[in-house]
């Protein structure tokens, strides 16, 4: 974009000895008046906030053609000039002040332009088949109704099933397994503060980072003697399914072990499809990770 595109045209000008600087100023509704005297700038009529006329030199305005760009015209005034004074075969075109420079950031900012727009928390759920990973996203997601939470499955024998179930939005995407097909998943999704990515049935060791901010590993109690350090290596939370079809103390005393010898792992015990206990836990992390949002 050129500064012609953005620039007031015909600014209006007196010269040296112009003695109504001030009728001009009220009748154009403008507080910047250049002084050009023999085909050049000399100086600059200002009106200060609080009423008087004040002259600047011309060192205090940026001159330019009008095929300059409007970015380099607005640093100009970010970094101090006054104006920005566009000359065009040997006359002033146009001017760009100040307060042309609010009045552009307002117009981008209604219109979206430039924001600062926050990425959201994904938090892919890997585990193989009947681990509970659906029953545990729809029980999940009736304690964060209050977090805008999405769904991407690439779980096929899920497919719109928790969506449909939660009333929440979901996307049915069979390449989430794979960085590609995450990243376009999450692109649609963009606007959610936490996408919840139910992966492929599968061991949860066989799936690497695809992109996601968190891995969780979900087994069930059944399965959790397998587990070791090497087996949880780059899984961020351990989410152990079925939790009432096992001793308590035995479950407890295998997460104490697992958090002891695995660094920063988050582990909790639930039995969602039994009496949703252990969800607040979980859910108040899932919270968590949805307010450290990325920009």
């Amino acid at each position: 974009m050129m500064v012609r595109e953005i620039m007031s045209a015909r600014p209006i000008v007196v010269g040296e000895g112009s003695c109504d600087v001030r009728r001009l100023m009220a009748a154009a509704r403008v507080r910047h008046v250049p002084v050009v005297e023999g085909g050049r700038l000399v100086g600059l009529w200002i009106e200060t906030d609080d009423g008087p006329l004040v002259m600047l030199g011309p060192e205090r305005v940026y001159e330019a053609d009008p095929t300059l760009d409007a970015g380099e015209a607005l640093e100009a005034l970010v970094a101090g000039a006054e104006a920005v004074l566009i000359w065009d075969e040997g006359a002033p075109a146009g001017i760009l002040t100040r307060a042309d420079l609010v009045a552009v950031v307002r117009e981008a900012a209604g219109q979206g332009i430039g924001r600062r727009r926050s990425r959201p928390a994904v938090v892919r759920l890997a585990g193989p088949a009947g681990s509970g990973k659906t029953t545990l996203l729809m029980r999940t997601l009736a304690l964060i109704g209050h977090i805008d939470a999405a769904i991407v499955q690439g779980n096929a024998a899920a497919a719109g099933e928790v969506g449909a179930l939660a009333g929440a939005r979901a996307l049915d995407e069979p390449e989430a397994h794979r960085r590609s097909g995450l990243t376009r998943a999450v692109g649609k999704l963009a606007d959610a503060q936490l996408i919840l990515v139910e992966d492929r049935d599968g061991p949860h060791d066989a799936m690497g980072d695809v992109g996601e901010d968190v891995r969780v590993a979900v087994v069930p109690a059944a399965a959790l003697a397998e587990l070791s350090p090497e087996r949880l290596e780059g899984v961020g939370a351990l989410v152990v399914t079925r939790a009432d079809e096992a001793s308590a103390m035995d479950v407890e005393d295998a997460l104490s072990d697992l958090r002891r010898r695995c660094a920063g792992l988050h582990t909790f015990a639930v039995a969602a499809g039994h009496d949703d206990r252990g969800l607040g836990a979980w859910s108040q992390w899932l919270e968590g990770q949805a307010f450290r949002r990325r920009g």
